[in-house]
């Protein structure tokens, strides 16, 4: 039985129950429980990142929720359980993502580059990757933002400007754009709000003609708009800041 997510729990059980029943079918028995037992952890550890993801745009939209960040970080630490538990591996680097995220809204910005960098060493065993989901580019890019916040400048922002490009020239970040344009444009657009927001925040000097450039062509490839509204909302904040003068 080849079991996918349109696979019916109904129809599951009924199907193992009729099996079971079949002399020397034991073993036929067992590989679908396994593969169904496979299909259903993803699905529960999926569920855990969905329920940070949730609590994490809460505290975007307020960022002194210290409520929703501690149960962003209960959501991790069950996902980071049920890994352990059921040794689901291809599951370590969006884990470190989400570690890191979590560091990142705490202020702990050592941790983040930290937690980033163990992601990308495990990012290829992601399942993502298998639907052509380059997640690497998600992660240099929070890595890149994490550099800068905590003090590592220069590096920072050139890894922010080279993963910029590679969602433009690269055939991962062009098929990425065919595949899923709202991933694609969460991921660019991402890079240039916290980049810029990370210069402001520390107050670092940077040449604000080409900030407000970078800002107004990042804006220009959120389309439809109607995918994009956190990262529309972003982009008018910076802009008050960037186009105040």
């Amino acid at each position: 039985m080849l079991i996918t997510k349109n696979t019916s729990p109904q129809d599951l059980s009924e199907y193992i129950k009729n099996l079971r029943e079949q002399k020397g079918k034991e073993g036929e028995v067992l590989e679908v429980i396994n593969s169904a037992l496979g299909f259903g952890h993803d699905f529960v550890v999926n569920l855990f990142w969905e329920e940070a993801l949730t609590y994490q745009h809460v505290v975007m939209n307020d960022s002194s929720n210290r409520k929703a960040l501690l149960k962003m970080q209960e959501s991790i630490l069950k996902g980071k359980f049920y890994i352990t538990k059921y040794k689901l591996v291809h599951w370590n680097s969006r884990l470190y993502r989400f570690l890191g995220r979590h560091s990142d809204y705490k202020g702990e910005y050592k941790k983040s580059v930290n937690y980033y960098k163990k992601a990308l060493k495990f990012y290829k065993s992601d399942p993502d990757i298998k639907l052509g989901l380059p997640r690497n580019l998600e992660l240099e890019a929070f890595l890149s933002f994490s550099l800068i916040m905590s003090g590592s400048f220069d590096k920072g922002c050139k890894l922010a400007k080279t993963t910029y490009s590679k969602f433009f020239e690269t055939k991962e970040g062009k098929n990425l754009k065919k595949l899923d344009n709202q991933t694609w444009g969460i991921w660019m657009s991402g890079i240039t709000i916290r980049t810029i927001g990370a210069f402001l925040d520390k107050k670092l000097l940077f040449n604000r003609k080409e900030f407000r450039s970078w800002l107004s062509e990042t804006e220009k490839f959120l389309k439809p708009t109607s995918l994009f509204s956190y990262r529309l909302g972003e982009i008018e904040n910076l802009k008050l800041k960037l186009f105040s003068d």
